[in-house]
Order: structure tokens, then sequence, then C-alpha cells
């Protein structure tokens, strides 16, 4: 007996041995008691009363939808109607296409009308001889046969109007319905209600009426409707109820009938059963219907007896927000460093972290310091390392150009020296001799006028080869004189133009050559020729070969566009990607090559000064 006692008070004893168990005990009996006495009062005094409240809210909501919908369908049908007897506009729908004053009037109305009732769409005026016009916010197409549709209930209904359902075709969202009114334009004249002559439809906009639909729906806990009262079937409605389908059963059409203008009533049993809502609309015959599942409805009651039951467990996660609160003082720190290496990710060196403590985690944000610090300072060295090597680069590019003109020079004077008493070899030996001095001169920058100069000497050389089958123009801007460029950055282009456009046309040509200003600081040289257009292939490959970052190391296929390369590498090495060199070339309008740079170089105070020297 003993031993059965001992066993039975053991329980006991082992939560009376420690406060900590008595008070885990206590919290327990706690808990439990109020978890069983809330859910016993909910169940049965507050259930019903929740029903009732959830009734009430969902009478509230779908009247005050419907009279929403009803405000805008009655500014509609009234706006309508007063056109339906304005003899001006009976004049412009009779003439219509003949007075754009008129059309104007009437369309600055409809768009007011429109912006005023932001439900609405467009509005349509269409002449039965074949005449329409249509303003609205958005472009809506009626799918084949609608319009045609809506038109007939137009002049079915006789000047009275009439809201119906209509499918739309929407280039920006998805097919579906909307709403529209239709009514009939008469010409009424004071002996007679006159012939139909033409019909007004104003459309809603679908995504309007489906965002009003979602809003009387709520959280979705609701299947909301617009149907008709005299058989049932739906209007228009939400995804899960496709039109034309019957919402209403017989018996249920009976209740509405005999319950007025709103009410309620439960349909279906078991599982799917639904309490529906229904509020007539004016001047329809539909009805605005919800339908609540009557297991929602009861949903705030399971998920109040869920949450005591939670409750009790919550109560021990304190314990755990207490913890949080102590880990903060570390994790905050890890955070900090987490969001700095992000940041390096992303290139910011320039980030300093905070630093909270002198513990081990104090450690680590002050090694991150130190080591974002090195990383920015070694990056810092490698771009001006760069920058020393594109010089170079940029200076090589320049030699690879210096030759080529040389030689196609030197061969002319060569042909020439043939011929006795020709004094052309002293004008291009003197031409040649100023062109050697500027190139030789030392300095790598010069201006737009001394190299418009040079592209002149190099002008009047080809002239004198090509004879009257060569022309040229140059002209400079005033203003751009002395804007800063690379020595020979465009003479390839013209170059180009006079051995692949110039040279290889029986008539010969001409080559312009313009420097004009550009927005943002930039300035446009274009070289243009009328000669041998670029055969498309060509331009598809010298297209993506100036569109890639070309290096100076690299190897051109073609050794007629070394010239074009040379100078797209030259402005993308000094200018970056923003400025370059583009083209165009076809045989009714010739071929232009245009080069985009800043007014001013980079470093130009420095090379300013060398050449003022």
């Amino acid at each position: 007996m003993k031993a059965v006692t001992w066993m039975l008070l053991a329980p006991f004893r082992y939560f009376r041995s420690t406060m900590y168990r008595r008070i885990l005990l206590s919290f327990f009996f706690i808990i439990v008691l109020t978890v069983t006495v809330l859910m016993t009062d909910f169940y049965f005094r507050t259930a019903g009363d929740l029903r009732s409240q959830s009734v009430d809210s969902m009478m509230r909501l779908t009247q005050q939808s419907s009279a929403t919908l009803n405000s805008y369908m009655g500014n509609t049908k009234a706006f309508a109607w007063n056109y339906f007897g304005d003899a001006e506009f009976q004049r412009f729908v009779l003439t219509m296409g003949q007075d754009p004053d008129a059309l104007s009037y009437y369309q600055n109305k409809f768009i007011q009308f429109i912006n005023d009732n932001p439900i609405m769409t467009s509005v349509t005026v269409i002449q039965l001889d074949g005449f329409s016009t249509r303003v609205g916010t958005s472009f809506l197409d009626t799918v084949p046969g609608e319009r045609d549709r809506l038109i007939d209930i137009g002049l079915e209904q006789n000047g009275k109007g009439a809201w119906v359902a209509t499918s739309i075709d929407n280039r920006n969202v998805d097919a579906g319905l909307t709403l529209a009114f239709v009514q009939a334009i008469r010409n009424i004249s004071l002996s007679s209600p006159g012939p139909t002559i033409g019909v007004m439809i104003y459309e809603m906009s679908p995504v309007s009426l489906r965002q009003w639909l979602k809003d009387v729906e709520g959280n979705g806990n609701s299947l909301t409707s617009i149907v008709r009262s005299e058989d049932g079937s739906v209007v228009y409605g939400s995804a899960a109820e496709a039109s034309e389908s019957v919402a209403l059963s017989p018996e249920e059409l009976v209740r509405i009938r005999s319950g007025g203008a709103n009410g309620h009533f439960n349909s279906g049993k078991g599982a799917g059963s639904s309490l529906a809502v229904y509020q007539k609309l004016t001047g329809t015959d539909w009805l605005l219907m919800s339908r609540y599942p009557t297991h929602k409805l009861m949903q705030p009651v399971n998920d109040f007896t869920k949450r005591t039951v939670v409750i009790g467990a919550s109560i021990l996660l304190v314990a755990m927000l207490l913890a949080s609160f102590l880990s903060s003082r570390t994790m905050t720190p890890l955070k900090e460093l987490s969001k700095g290496m992000k940041s390096i990710e992303v290139g910011n060196y320039a980030i300093n972290l905070p630093v909270r403590s002198k513990d081990e985690i104090g450690y680590l944000s002050t090694s991150f310091n130190r080591m974002a610090r090195e990383i920015d300072r070694l990056i810092v060295k490698v771009y001006e390392t760069e920058l020393v090597k594109k010089n170079a680069e940029i200076k090589a590019l320049q030699s690879q150009i210096n030759p080529h003109f040389l030689y196609n020079t030197l061969g002319i004077i060569d042909s020439l020296s043939t011929m006795d008493g020709d004094g052309r070899v002293s004008m291009i030996s003197r031409s040649l001799a100023k062109m050697f001095r500027h190139n030789i001169s030392g300095q790598p920058v010069s201006t737009l006028e001394a190299e418009m100069t040079q592209i002149r000497l190099y002008l009047s050389i080809q002239k004198i080869r090509f004879d009257a089958r060569l022309d040229y123009s140059i002209y400079l801007e005033p203003g751009l004189e002395d804007v800063p460029i690379p020595k020979l950055l465009f003479q390839p282009l013209v170059e180009n133009s006079i051995l692949h456009g110039i040279g290889p046309s029986v008539e010969g040509g001409v080559v312009r050559i313009e420097a004009t200003a550009a927005d943002n600081g930039r300035v446009e040289v274009s070289v243009w020729n009328n000669g041998c257009p670029i055969m498309q292939v060509k331009q598809a490959w010298l297209s993506k070969r100036l569109s890639s970052h070309v290096r100076s190391g690299e190897l051109y296929l073609e050794e007629s566009s070394i010239g074009l390369l040379n100078v797209q590498s030259r402005i993308r090495m000094l200018y970056g990607d923003a400025c370059g060199l583009r083209f165009m070339s076809s045989e009714e309008r010739g071929t232009t090559f245009t080069v985009t740079i800043h007014r001013q170089l980079p470093g130009e105070g420095d090379v300013h000064a060398d050449h003022h020297h």
C-alpha cells in the first residue's frame, strides 16, 4: 500500500522539489483553464452574435458596393439621356465626319465625362450610315460581331437605353467581359420622334470593373457576381463563375422576388452550404449577389480556438525574446559586417564599419576596415598603372597611321616626277613638308583648326591626283577652333573616303568635312562622300568591329579597316565608351562617318600647358 501511495505522489514530489517546476506547473494550469473558459464562452455565447454581425457586415458591404455601381450607371444613363434630346448633337451625328470643330467639341465632352467617371473607359458614337467616333483612356476593340450586337440592342430599345454585358479585346490585358450602356440616337423634331440615326455605346473599364469586384469580395472569402433576376444567369462575375452560367436555382429566384430590394438566404447543404446576400441594381433587372461559404463564416470561431491554444505556447517564447535581446549585441556587428562584405562585392571599397567593442567581434570589424582600405589603395594603384598603359597604347596606335599616308603621297610624287615642267610636284612637296612638320612637332594634342588645316593640305594633294573627279569642302563651326583633339584623329576617315569611296567611282565625287557643336558639351566631326557605298556584308562586319572593345594589339582581319578601328580605339581610350565612331552608308545618301568627342580631353590643363609652350 505504501508503495502504491509513493508512486501516486511521485509527480507531486517532482514539481514540489523546486520553485522553477512549481511555476511551470502553475502556468500550465492557468493556460489550460483560460483556454477552456474562452472556448466554452465563445462557442455557446458569441457564435450566434458573430454570425449576425457577419450578415450585417456583408449586407452593408453589398449595399455600399451596389450604391457605387448604381452611381456610375446612373451618371452614365443621365449623361446619355441629355444627348438623346439634344438637337445640336443630332445634327452632329447626321453630319459626322464633315464638321471637325463639332467633332472636337463632342470628343472633349466625352473625355471630360470619362475623367469624371474613372470606371468608364470609352464612349463610342456610331452613325448608321457607317461613320463613327470613339474616345477613351484605353484602346479597346470589340471582338468580331460584338459591335453589331450592341447596335442591334440599342435599336431594339428604341431610345430607352439599356445596360448589357459585352466582350472586349484589350491590347494590354487579357480578353474578358465588361458592362456597356447602349442607347439609340433619334432625329427628334417638334412633330414626330423621327427615325433612328445612330447609337451611343458607353463602355466600363474592364480593369476598373475587375478592381471594383475585388473590392466587393474583400479578402477573397466571397464569390460576387451580377445576376439577372429574370432567369438567374450571370451577367458579370469573377473568374470562378463563367459568363451566362446559372447562379440561382428556381427556389432561390422565388425567395428573391418575394424578398424586396435586398436580403439574404441560406443556400445549399453540408460542406457546400453558403450564405447568399443580394442587392438589386437600380434601373436594371440585375442583382449584385455575394455568396459566403458557411465554413468561412465560422472561420473566426475556429481561428479563435487555435489562437487560444497557441497563446499558451507563445508565453514560453518570452524567454526566447529575452535571449534575442541579449544576442542582438552580438548579431548587430555581424549584420554590419555582412553588409560591408556585400558592399565590397559591388565595388564599394570606401566603406568603414563602426567598431562597437574591443572583443573578438570588434577585432573582426577593425580587420575588415583595414582590408577594405588596402584593397581600395591597390585598385587606385592599378588604375593609375592602366592609365599609363593606355597612353602608351594610344601612341602605338597613332604610329600605325602616320606611315599610311606617307606611302600613298610618295607614290604620287614618284608618278609626277616623270613629267617635265610640271609645277604640281613642288606644290605637293610643300604641302607634304607642312604636314610632316606638324606631325613631328612632338606634341600629341592638336586643335580642331590645326587638324582642319592638315585635312585641307591632304585634300589639295588628292585634288591634284584626281583632278576633276574630286571636289571637297571643309566647315568648322565658329567657336570650335581651339577645341583640343589628338593628332590625326579623323584623317584616316578622309583617307578612307578617298580610297574606298571616290577612288573606285568612275565619275568621282565630293568629300565634305564638317565640325559642329553637339549637346552635353560634345563635338561631332562628320566626313561624308558620295562615292561608292560600303557593301552590306562589309557594313555588318564593320559595325560589329566598331561596337566591340578593340585593343591596340589586336590583329585586324582587313587592312582597309585599320584606320577606322584605330580611330575607334583611340576615342574609346581617351574619352570612354560614351564617345566613338559611327557610320551609315547607302547608294542614295552616300557614306558618312561621324566622330563624337568631348570638348575637353582628360587632363586637359596639362595638355594645354605643353601645347602653348
